[in-house]
């Protein structure tokens, strides 16, 4: 699945993408949030939208939500304008980065009122809101307030909210932030079962691990835009046959970067800079002595040095210039 791809709507496979996104873009006063971001998504596929804190990533979800205003762009879902057809809301599942459920009532009486909210048929309702429950696990603590779970188990149960109505498209705002390692393996689990029975899924994450076990295709974003989307080996083949060189020492930036600066043509391409670590990308490891033979005669203290294999942090280095983490 490559950068660009399109599936239009065909009169006689009746298919069209489930959620196409055009040059969205949203600014908060001079900060520019979204900027002419474009994405589709179809039936049952599990997107990953990767990117770091401030990349645009909870006000994109914001605005598919219908929380967010004054952007301008378009939005088509199941074939039709998602912000102008009323009775498309009840399609979309939202799972947002903050808690939306009240403490004081217990999880079986959460579902009951949220579910009134999506028009969840009363008589079937019940019997929906225990099945969930048992989904996300938590069937034996439906009757105990949610001021007592733990953190992993308020995030399932915002999960569970979000999914109670069967949604077509479920959004999740980094679902598994803050919580333990066995509640975020069950939570990421049921995103992938969700995808395989036909709802699509998107969720924004800066978890490198969370995407490339989860998702069916990945979108890296950063500063309001999509810098690259594909499946797993599709991104990593951007960084090409390369090993990747972290080179860490006591060393400014800016004299690393000068002291390689005419090496592109010999198979090495210079990552990142930034003070004391630096990552390069070489075609032959032939090269790398004679590169650490070059910045020791410019007198820059090296301390530390691995060889890897590209990965998806290589390829967002390669994109930006700089860590996920950062």
């Amino acid at each position: 699945m490559l950068p660009g791809r399109i599936l239009w709507y065909d009169a006689f496979t009746k298919e069209w993408n489930m959620l196409e996104i055009k040059n969205l873009t949203k600014s908060y006063g001079d900060l520019l949030a979204l900027d002419h971001f474009s994405l589709t998504l179809e039936k049952g596929e599990v997107l990953g939208l990767l990117g770091p804190n401030g990349a645009g990533k909870t006000t994109l979800i914001s605005i598919l939500a219908g929380t967010v205003r004054d952007f301008t762009g378009s939005v088509r879902f199941l074939g039709h304008d998602l912000f102008s057809d009323r009775n498309l809301k009840n399609r979309l599942g939202i799972v947002p980065q903050d808690m939306a459920f009240y403490e004081e009532l217990n999880a079986m009486d959460n579902l009951l009122f949220w579910g009134g909210l999506y028009d969840v048929p009363r008589d079937a309702l019940k019997k929906r809101a225990a099945e969930i429950l048992e989904r996300v696990e938590l069937s034996g603590r439906m009757k105990e307030p949610v001021k007592n779970f733990s953190g992993g188990m308020k995030r399932r149960l915002n999960t569970a909210i979000g999914l109670l109505h069967r949604p077509d498209l479920l959004l999740l705002d980094e679902p598994t932030v803050g919580i333990d390692v066995q509640a975020k393996v069950s939570i990421l689990d049921l995103i992938r079962k969700v995808g395989a029975e036909g709802t699509g899924v998107i969720f924004t994450t800066h978890q490198l691990a969370e995407v490339e076990n989860t998702c069916s295709r990945i979108a890296i974003m950063d500063c309001g835009r999509i810098l690259a989307q594909g499946t797993m080996e599709e991104l990593i083949r951007l960084v090409g046959e390369k090993d990747i060189v972290e080179i860490t020492g006591n060393f400014p930036a800016a004299s690393f970067t000068e002291a390689l600066q005419d090496l592109d043509g010999n198979g090495i391409e210079l990552l990142s800079a930034a003070d004391n670590l630096a990552t390069l990308a070489v075609a032959d490891t032939e090269q790398i002595p004679k590169t650490m033979d070059r910045l020791f005669r410019r007198k820059l203290a090296v301390t530390d040095l691995k060889i890897k294999t590209p990965s998806l942090e290589t390829v967002f280095l390669k994109l930006t210039g700089r860590s996920l983490r950062d």
